[in-house]
């Protein structure tokens, strides 16, 4: 091979590396990183470390415009590498909004915890991976508040109308699951009500997700790990 042909083939290959660690695409093979973004350098001292950050607007803004670049260049399958604990519930529901409005068949695979916003996110994919040892959580989600006492009224009655919402969406799949075959919506809401009652934070492990409908499939649960059969 010619000195010139090596150094055009390196060119492309460190665009393409440049595209998934720089901008969490892969535009090639329509990928998309759903993860915190590295800002800091996590050292054994932890007054230097820092958790990860979760959905914020940062994240949000890089996966909109990143799902609607692979929805214009084609009508083929998207996959999202979905890596993140959760975050801000406005942030992230411009996230599942943006997924559902998607006409791409749409595959999500979680890799660490589908948990809080990162959960909701995930039952908007047309196919739900988790990995065996993945874990799915929900949760009444945090509420953080700083205003007047006016603001706060009305902060809390949107959070309300925002816990219906998040409640919803969980129903909606969770009914036409096998594990609640024969409830009732309202009999299954009453479970998870009492379960976060009773846990906060309640945790399911990744074919318990399966059997609620929270998830589609567990991959590798066979030891195999068939890429192909993530796509739609």
């Amino acid at each position: 091979m010619h000195k010139a042909d090596k150094r055009v083939k390196y060119q492309k290959e460190v665009t393409a590396l440049d595209y998934i660690h720089e901008y969490d695409i892969d535009p090639e093979k329509r990928e998309i990183y759903l993860f915190g973004r590295e800002e800091f350098i996590i050292s054994c001292d932890t007054e230097d470390s820092h958790p990860e950050p979760g959905i914020d607007y940062t994240i949000a803004n890089r996966f909109i415009r990143n799902l609607r670049m692979l929805q214009g260049l084609s009508a083929d399958s998207i996959l999202i590498h979905m890596k993140t604990c959760g975050g801000d519930w406005v942030e992230g529901m411009a996230i599942y909004q943006a997924i559902l409005a998607c006409p791409n068949y749409v595959t999500i695979i979680n890799y660490s915890h589908a948990r809080s916003m990162s959960s909701l996110i995930f039952q908007a994919a047309d196919w739900r991976a988790m990995l065996p040892y993945s874990t799915f959580m929900f949760h009444d989600g945090t509420y953080v508040f700083e205003g007047t006492v006016k603001q706060m009224h009305t902060e809390h009655a949107q959070a309300k109308v925002a816990a219906v919402q998040m409640m919803d969406i969980y129903l909606d799949k969770a009914e036409k699951s096998e594990f609640f075959a024969g409830k009732s919506r309202k009999q299954i809401e009453t479970w998870m009500r009492v379960e976060m009652d009773k846990k906060e934070d309640v945790y399911l492990p990744a074919k318990l997700a399966v059997a609620m409908n929270f998830a589609d499939v567990v991959f590798g649960a066979d030891g195999q790990y068939d890429w192909t059969k993530l796509r739609g």
